[in-house]
């Protein structure tokens, strides 16, 4: 499209009337993109094929496929915001009560009759393309990943702060962990949109069946997911990421005699021992560097940054005689006798041993 030029909402227009759909055409292409199917089962099969539509008119008398029939597909279809789409159905003067009444419960957006004016299909279009509009604003605003309908970002961050917040003034555990689909974007050249966003539905629906209830699940990339465990250590969470991996890797999905196999890595990370001046933002980062050392190293499912720093606070700890003498000198109480120039270097090898030591308690402490 090109820079300037505003991109029209989608109608679907659904009649087996080519009379009617005609009509509807004319009356709504100035300010429209209109496309046409002549039953339920077209519709249906263009629905799936391309899911961008904001609004939907569907006669309630076709054949093959009727009104009725085809509002309870759309209606229970996987993705989340075709689900959630307005579907005005189209009466005319034989349809009874009954059958107005089993479509209202069924899901109908609104109704309009046959025979109609110019002004009521673009009234209605309009009406009901501005409660589209306004449901996905309300939607960004509580957070909502409209494929999975999980969190987005946004309410990931906003849940994580004031949990951090909680798990610092309380001295409670907390653990995070980013998840990623491996070589997604090979798989979604090879088998295209479609099949990819029902496998990130797939992958959504496990983490939902997996997961506690008061963790937090969200979607914060295309194949990229977050969790948030509170009241977690990293044992725990360990445990948790592996159910998680060992349900999602066991899934299986057909592409016309191909078979593709998920693989889905992790990063881990969480709060420890100093936890001053500790920001979500840098939790999320921790997060997201072990997710890509994860993903760097082909034999690796998870890469747990507590893991990590217990590495690095052994590597660091010194072997001089520095430490000894000034251990000595703060168990006899005499604090002044370390060196101004050593003060630095065993104050920071004291902070990474307090650090691995703390970790290998919780470790012992998830383990009995």
């Amino acid at each position: 499209m090109l820079k300037g030029i505003k991109k029209k909402p989608r109608i679907l227009f659904v009649d087996d009337s080519k009379t009617v759909r005609k009509s509807a055409v004319k009356i709504l292409s100035e300010d429209y993109s209109v496309s046409e199917a002549s039953n339920g089962k077209e519709a249906w099969e263009l629905i799936q094929n391309d899911p961008t539509f904001d609004v939907i008119f569907a006669d309630l008398q076709m054949p093959e496929m009727n009104g009725l029939q085809f509002l309870q597909k759309v209606r229970t279809i996987d993705d989340y915001r075709t689900a959630k789409l307005p579907v005005i159905m189209i009466t005319g003067h034989s349809d009874s009560h009954a059958a107005m009444r089993a479509v209202f419960e069924m899901g109908a957006t609104g109704f309009i009759s046959k025979p109609f004016s110019d002004i009521d299909l673009i009234s209605r279009a309009h009406s009901y393309l501005d409660l589209t509009r306004k449901m996905e604003q309300l939607e960004k605003l509580k957070g909502v990943d409209r494929l999975t309908g999980l969190a987005n970002f946004t309410n990931f961050e906003e849940h994580g702060r004031k949990t951090l917040s909680i798990s610092i003034r309380h001295k409670l555990d907390l653990s995070i962990t980013f998840l990623e689909l491996r070589s997604f974007d090979e798989m979604k050249k090879d088998i295209g949109k479609k099949l990819t966003d029902k496998i990130i539905r797939s992958v959504a629906d496990k983490l939902r069946h997996v997961m506690r209830d008061e963790e937090v699940i969200a979607r914060i990339g295309e194949a990229k997911f977050a969790v948030l465990m509170p009241m977690t250590n990293r044992v725990k969470a360990q445990v948790a990421v592996s159910r998680v991996q060992n349900q999602v890797n066991a899934m299986v999905f057909n592409t016309g005699g191909n078979k593709i196999h998920l693989n889905i890595v992790a990063g881990l990370t969480g709060t420890g021992f100093n936890n001053k001046g500790l920001s979500f933002d840098m939790l999320c980062v921790r997060a997201d560097n072990a997710l890509k050392s994860a993903i760097h190293k082909d034999d690796a499912q998870v890469f747990d940054y507590y893991d990590d720093r217990i590495l690095k606070a052994v590597k660091d700890l010194p072997k001089e005689d520095i430490l000894s003498d000034a251990l000595l000198h703060i168990m006899d109480g005499n604090y002044n006798k370390v060196s101004d120039e050593d003060l630095g270097l065993v104050v920071e090898q004291l902070e990474s041993f307090m650090e691995y030591a703390a970790i290998r308690n919780s470790m012992k402490s998830g383990t009995q």
